[in-house]
């Protein structure tokens, strides 16, 4: 490779180097309601793990380019660290071979001898992902948030916590296949979260989604921290790492560190503890056994303790009633060695009985930490605080020898913040089945009988009473759904799987995906889809049965818009896969595709990638894009030609989509917003043009209702009668009438003159006749006009745009140099305004925007929107 071709590739790099990580303004103050940079680098639609290193791949026709070695660094920003691409050119690194003859071999930038390992060309395309036994090491993490001072870095500013607001949380972190998933209760919602080091570096920032019905239902805050680096998850592991709730104010921020306990693993309820002052708070993990009725308790606490609390302290713990009468459940005295003013951790066992453990799934049961200081912090005890719902495909089981039936569904619940069941059930193929019921697998025992909330394919409802025995069953995934008849005893079943709420889980509800013809026994599945606050799709495909591994599928995303038959279909492969399940997502969507998704009708298709044969199919309902991801126009950045074919990223399209209609490229036709606009599409991008009329020989023409121009004839004219008037490039005129014709993509050509004969009905064009020039033409301007005109011309009548004058017609008797000299405007180009003038503009998808006014003040055009008062 020459020299120049290195510095052409490197110039290439680094401009995708150049946009590689998230730029975000500051999490407080963030309005768009994006996420701020992250831990993690961007390669063109990639994400590459801080430490990582890779080839640049710049696509087609440049390829991997195996000299140009790129790696995702991190650096500090203020106390943030995010990742950075960094890519240089390693050919001038190659170290010398040390045989006659090297060769190049595919795949490397150097020239190697046999047996030459040690070179810059060699590189680990991804670090290995978390092996088993670090997966077990990093599985359930709990944490307690106070306002207590952390850490910070040498010179950072410190904030004061604020005393008249006393807000407390607690956390539960589940560790799975590199991405951290957390789970809050709180008092009151925070707007973001954080992760912090111990010396108090910003290793990831997320604005938290604002509304969930999940998160509604439940009184929780969820989400996930999705490609942890090795880095992080050392500290993870390490508990040397902290998390951090924010809301408006600074000063209300609040800080926990999270730590592994063991019992998080049976964890079935939890307890968010408060106390007065503002550091007092804590958490309980309460584990149960129903087979002989006992509890655990696992309380972790801070600030309960004094300053005379040194050694040996005594706490007591209670669990009681909080509904009418008070009775104490258990009370227990417990001593703490060494007590800590940071986290403190004590362990309670008891036997109770069944209706204790009920009155718990109730939320009846309170427990309360109190210390010989008087110092004390309770909370309600309430169904576990980690963000999990439970989904099943339905589908006929592999016992049902009736293999005609086509019933088909999906399913999935969660529990609320009342501790309810809420389920969702929707079944295809059958119009009212005899049972419909929540079972335990196995025994296929019912526990509750859902038909009589059947109705019209759904059923929806509450569960009131679930006790903790069936709660218990649930979390460990033995429950399940079945559709029964008087004759089957299993007509279609799903085994409801615990899965944690984040990202496309997040969405009011999955998608049914229902069997195609391709396949030959009935199958289901569901799908979760959702788009974040990074504009970022994700998904989750969940299928009945079994799947061979054998077979490669793909997942589509198609899209064609509400109002347009016929309009073409988006289609995109999202993921090839095999099996029952896939989860993944899209990267960056464009504000286009975004647009064209929240404004269509949506579908998941998936196909068999040997036969191209469709297998499953579900109708996306529930789009719901986050308002940031769409495009945005300020108050005072009026936007001209309005079309969502705009992206330049995109290729060339060969149709159009305006007014609710896809136009084919080159064709014209009148805006249905605007009757008097003519549109044209050119490569894919509409071009808007209000209609110019020409000037007439009459003294007192006539305005036809439905007509933009006035008309010399004054006959009657039917415009939905083409016999009455004629045709010209598909536009009807009628008799008599005169005007400019439309020649896309220049617009009006107005130096053109047509006329449709009132008795023959035929259009008879000509151009205007120019006089002759006093002067030599090679010299000659083009004025305002058709024609050429001498340097020192006479004044001229100058048109004005008829969208600005209503029906009637007007003109400036002054040239064009001589109102710019008096301070005119042109806006936009081509429009005079005199000095002083004041209009509304016009935007051709939507007319004159009356909510703002342009003024021409000194040759400068302002405009700006009408505040209300």
């Amino acid at each position: 490779m020459s020299v120049n071709r290195i510095v052409i590739v490197t110039l290439v790099v680094a401009c995708i180097a150049g946009v590689s990580c998230r730029k975000h303004s500051p999490l407080l103050g963030d309005e768009a309601g994006r996420r701020t940079q992250a831990a993690e680098c961007q390669f063109g639609k990639t994400l590459k793990e801080l430490g990582s290193t890779w080839f640049a791949d710049l696509g087609p026709p440049f390829g991997v380019m195996y000299c140009i070695r790129c790696e995702c660094v991190p650096y500090h920003r203020k106390r943030r660290v995010v990742g950075k691409v960094h890519c240089r050119n390693i050919k001038h690194e190659c170290p010398k071979p040390s045989c006659d003859e090297p060769v190049l071999l595919p795949g490397r930038c150097c020239k190697v001898c046999p047996g030459d390992n040690d070179s810059p060309d060699i590189v680990e395309e991804q670090p290995p992902t978390a092996g088993v036994e670090e997966e077990k090491s990093l599985k359930h993490f709990a944490a307690v948030l106070t306002s207590k001072m952390t850490p910070t870095l040498e010179g950072a500013p410190t904030i004061a916590a604020d005393r008249t607001v006393d807000y407390k949380a607690t956390g539960r972190f589940t560790f799975h296949k590199r991405n951290l998933y957390y789970s809050f209760y709180t008092s009151v919602r925070p707007r973001g979260v954080q992760f912090v080091d111990m010396r108090g570096n910003i290793l990831e920032e997320q604005v938290l989604t604002p509304h969930s019905a999940y998160q509604n239902d439940t009184d929780k805050v969820c989400g996930v921290w999705r490609r942890i680096p090795r880095e992080y998850r050392r500290l993870v592991r390490e508990e040397r790492l902290q998390v951090t709730l924010l809301w408006e104010r600074a000063e209300l921020a609040i800080t926990g560190q999270l730590y592994r306990y063991r019992t998080l693993a049976t964890e079935l309820y939890s307890a968010l503890l408060e106390g007065s002052s503002p550091n007092a708070a804590g958490t309980a993990i309460v584990s149960v056994s129903t087979q002989a009725p006992s509890i655990h308790l696992t309380l972790v606490f801070t600030g309960v303790f004094g300053a005379d609390d040194t050694a040996n302290s005594p706490v007591t713990v209670r669990l009681y009633t909080n509904g009418g009468k008070e009775r104490v459940v258990l009370e227990e005295v417990v001593r703490v060695e060494k007590p800590s003013p940071d986290i403190n951790v004590v362990e309670v066992r008891s036997a109770v009985s069944n209706l204790d453990l009920n009155q718990m799934s109730r939320q009846r049961l309170s427990v309360t930490i109190s210390s010989r200081s008087g110092e004390s912090i309770s909370g309600v005890v309430r169904t576990r605080a980690t963000c999990e719902l439970f989904h099943a495909p339905l589908a006929a089981p592999p016992e049902n020898e009736d293999k005609s039936t086509q019933t088909t569904g999906m399913a999935w619940m969660y529990i609320d913040k009342l501790g309810a069941l809420r389920y969702h059930v929707r079944l295809d193929g059958v119009t009212q089945p005899d049972v419909l019921g929540l079972v335990v697998d196995r025994r296929l025992v019912e526990l509750e009988d859902l038909t009589p909330s059947f109705h019209n394919g759904w059923a929806n409802g509450t569960i009131d009473q679930i006790n903790t025995r069936h709660l218990e069953q649930l979390y460990n995934g033995e429950l399940a759904i079945n559709v029964a008849t008087t004759t089957t005893r299993s007509l279609a079943r799903g085994r409801l799987a615990p899965r944690p709420v984040a990202d496309a889980r997040d969405a009011p509800s999955p998608s049914l995906l229902v069997a195609t013809d391709s396949l030959p026994t009935p199958s289901s599945g569901l799908i979760w889809a959702a788009v974040d606050n990074e504009c970022n799709l994700h998904y989750e495909v969940v299928l009945s049965g079994t799947w061979s591994e054998d077979r490669t599928m793909g997942l589509y995303l198609e899209d064609i818009p509400l109002v347009a038959p016929g309009a073409p279909v988006t289609r995109r492969l999202l993921e090839e896969f095999a099996g029952n399940t896939v989860e993944g997502f899209v990267l960056g969507l464009t504000p286009t595709e975004l647009t064209r998704l929240d404004t269509g009708v949506v579908h998941f298709d998936i196909k068999d990638l040997h036969t191209t044969k469709s297998l499953l199919k579900a109708h996306w309902r529930q789009v719901s894009i986050p308002p940031a991801c769409l495009p945005h126009y300020s108050d005072n950045n009026v936007p001209p030609v309005s079309n969502i074919n705009s992206d330049a990223n995109l290729p060339e399209q060969t149709s159009c989509f305006h007014s609710d209609s896809f136009h084919d490229e080159g064709a014209q036709w009148v805006s249905r917003s605007e009757p008097c606009t003519m549109c044209n599409c050119h490569h894919g991008r509409v071009k808007c043009d209000p209609v110019v009329c020409p000037t007439l020989p009459c003294t007192n023409p006539t305005l036809r209702n439905g007509q933009c121009c006035p008309t010399c004839d004054n006959s009657t004219f039917d415009s939905s009668n083409i016999s009455q008037g004629c045709y010209l490039a598909g536009q009807l005129h009628a008799p008599g009438s005169s005007w400019h014709p439309y020649l896309p993509p220049a617009g009006f050509d107005t130096c053109a003159v047509c006329h449709c004969n009132s008795s023959s009905l035929t259009v008879r064009c000509m151009r205007t006749v120019c006089p002759p020039l006093d002067c030599d033409e090679t010299v000659a301007l083009r004025r305002v006009g058709c024609c050429k005109t001498c340097p020192t011309p006479s004044p001229v009548t100058v048109p004005r745009d008829p969208a600005y004058l209503g029906d009637q017609q007007s003109s400036i008797t002054r040239s064009k140099a001589d109102v710019l000299a008096a301070g005119g405007c042109t806006y936009p180009v081509g429009r005079l305004f005199e000095n002083g003038e004041e209009w509304h503009p016009r935007v051709f998808s939507h007319g004159e925007v009356k909510s703002v006014k342009c003024r021409c003040k000194d040759g400068v055009v302002k405009c700006e929107r009408r505040r209300h008062h």
